[in-house]
Order: structure tokens, then C-alpha cells, then sequence
């Protein structure tokens, strides 16, 4: 089946304790009925959450989704939501941030990642092209987030790998930390402590795939006369 224009078609599940990954498919029926990041990403969490979960549970899922447009030539569509159940208010939490980490996750091959389970030491996720690992980091312990993420890219030789990542605070459990990317937050909701609380400091992906587009010249016609 061909993909639904503007998606990948599955989304990567991926189990911070033991790093096994698993590529889910998407029904193209929800991709209509959920648009976009938030969209998408409060079905998935949804579905992968177990009823009444703690928000820093291991099994409480953290969802990373982008939209249709992520990676096109659109303007301004460089963005990914974040999606869990929140450790402040216990209520379904997103939180939108824009960066080349969004063009990174759908050029991975991705619509989304969904991150369960606890590393048994602090540690990184990297995707890359759908391919996912979790690699112990002690020595990213403490850091303030961009410069985590400026370590990660010197430490994997790749000034491409785009992440994002939590602080001090999410470490410590702060209720209201932000996860942050090139300067930028999802801050929403203590989206921080939740990656923090799965023994992460950090997700990092990095892609060589494109975009599946129904009218690629239609699109980039779009683009241009949007940016008039």
C-alpha cells in the first residue's frame, strides 16, 4: 500500500530498558481523522498508555510526532509535538516546538517515536533511518541541554544528529522542566521530567529519507508563492 501523502506510514516504539525497537504501521484512515502532531500524537498515546499510568512510570509512554508538512519546502513547517500524560496536572499534555530536529525525525523515516521503559543508566536514544539505539551517557549528568545536545554531536563525529534534550531540572524531577532543542522548548507540562524519568537525558535522530509527497512541484509552487 502506498503511503498517504505527507507520511511515512508507522511510527517506531522503542523500549528504553532493553533498546528493542519495533516499527508499528499506521492505519491511513487515522492519519486523515488525526492530523498533525497533536493529532497524531494524543492517539498514540492513547493507545500505548495503560489506564490510570503514573506519568513517570516506566510503561508511561513519551510520544515525539511530527505532521504532514514536516521536511516539505513549507515555511514554517519545521515543527514536532510532544505528547504525554503530564506529571503537573495528570491530564494529557502537548507541547509544540520547531527546529531541525521535526525535518531530522521525518527525514529518519518516522512519524513519530513513541518511548517507553527506563534505561537502568542515564542515557541517549539516536535513531537513525528507523534504526534505534539506547547508549549510555554518564558524562552528559548534570548539563544544561543545549550543551548536552552540543556534546552528543561532537561525541557521535555528526554536526548533523539534531536532539532534543532535558536539564538539570527534568533530571531532579522538577514538575514544570521543558525538554529543549537548538535554544528552543516544548515547556509544556513537565514534558522534561517525563523523558528524565524513563533515565534519558537525551533524544537525538538523524535521517537521510524524504518527505512522500502527492504533487512534489505543487508543493514547492506553494512554498514560493507563500514566501512572496
Amino acid at each position: 500500500m502506498a503511503p498517504t501523502p505527507g507520511y511515512h506510514g508507522r511510527y517506531l516504539r522503542v523500549d528504553a530498558a532493553t533498546g528493542a525497537a519495533e516499527m508499528v504501521p499506521l492505519d491511513p484512515a487515522d492519519l486523515r481523522a488525526f492530523v498533525g502532531g497533536v493529532g497524531l500524537g494524543t492517539l498514540l498515546l492513547w493507545r500505548e498508555a495503560p489506564p490510570r499510568v503514573d506519568p513517570l512510570a516506566p510503561e508511561a509512554p513519551l510520544v515525539l510526532c511530527g505532521s504532514p508538512l514536516v521536511g516539505t519546502p513549507l515555511t514554517t513547517s519545521a515543527k514536532f509535538a510532544v505528547v504525554a500524560k503530564s506529571p503537573l496536572t495528570l491530564r494529557i499534555s502537548d507541547a509544540l516546538s520547531s527546529s531541525h530536529f521535526a525535518i531530522e525525525l521525518k527525514r529518519a523515516g518516522v512519524d513519530a517515536l513513541v518511548v517507553r521503559g527506563r534505561a537502568a543508566r542515564l542515557s541517549v536514544l539516536l535513531v537513525r533511518d528507523g534504526e534505534a539505539e539506547v547508549r549510555p551517557a554518564p558524562g552528559l549528568a548534570g548539563l544544561p541541554a543545549r550543551e548536552a545536545e552540543e556534546r552528543l554531536r561532537a561525541e557521535a563525529g555528526d554536526p548533523g544528529l539534531r536532539a532534543v534534550a532535558c536539564g538539570p531540572a527534568g533530571e531532579r524531577g522538577v514538575l514544570f522542566a521543558t525538554l529543549s532543542n537548538e535554544g528552543r522548548h516544548a515547556g509544556r507540562g513537565g514534558l522534561g521530567a517525563v523523558l528524565a524519568s524513563k533515565n534519558l537525558k537525551a533524544v537525538a535522530v538523524r535521517g537521510t529519507g524524504v518527505v512522500p509527497l502527492a504533487d512534489p512541484d505543487g508543493v514547492v509552487a506553494a512554498a514560493r508563492d507563500l514566501s512572496k
